[in-house]
């Protein structure tokens, strides 16, 4: 059986989003041509999911997050990744 945490490694980011500081729990996983996607997860609910695309830009796949809130989030998560 896989190892779930080796295979899709989990981690936690700071990130602002409208105006408060949230603990997000980030579980990184690739899709099927892939391109890294990371799920993110607060207070145990999933907030979104979001991937980077080709020009650097974050995409949201699940989620209602602004698109400022989507970059931040993005931005937290290469960071850790760095």
């Amino acid at each position: 059986m896989a190892d779930l945490e080796t295979n899709n490694p989990t981690f936690e980011i700071a990130v602002k989003l409208q105006q408060n500081e949230k603990l997000i729990k980030v579980q990184q996983d690739e899709t099927s041509d892939g391109v890294p996607v990371f799920k993110c997860y607060s207070d145990s609910k999933m907030l979104t999911e979001i991937r980077q695309d080709h020009e650097g830009n974050w995409d949201q796949l699940w989620g209602e997050l602004e698109q400022e809130d989507i970059n931040r989030v993005g931005e937290s998560i290469l960071n850790y990744l760095d």
